[in-house]
């Protein structure tokens, strides 16, 4: 139900950040990947819990952090499944993205340059 909420307020951020369409879409379908593995994986056990989404810019980059308070589990092997594309998904749009995960929960940190 905080999806769309946050999507329409990163939206309204990014704007004003006066980005190419490419690189909005870009920021908004990385960022939209994160919040909902963060949601749907991170606190699949204990629904509820804490995802925030931080997102800052500079001259000619920006850079979005996603963490939540849950704990993930190991990938499963699914070779024919239509689901568990949004990290590849992620690194295509991106510049880089690392995920940090420890007893606190997990970030996703995604970095993508700009054209000022």
């Amino acid at each position: 139900s905080q999806l769309a909420p946050v999507r329409r307020a990163l939206r309204g951020w990014l704007e004003r950040c006066d980005l190419s369409t490419r690189d909005l879409q870009d920021m908004l379908i990385g960022a939209g990947e994160a919040c909902a593995n963060a949601i749907e994986h991170g606190h699949r056990d204990a629904p509820g819990g804490t995802v925030r989404l931080r997102a800052d810019s500079s001259f000619d980059e920006l850079r979005l952090s996603v963490a939540d308070s849950g704990s993930w589990r190991a990938p499963r092997a699914e070779p024919h499944a239509l689901r568990g594309r949004g990290m590849l998904l992620m690194r295509s749009l991106m510049r880089d993205v690392t995920v940090t995960a420890d007893a606190t929960g997990t970030t996703v940190e995604m970095t993508k340059r700009i054209t000022p």
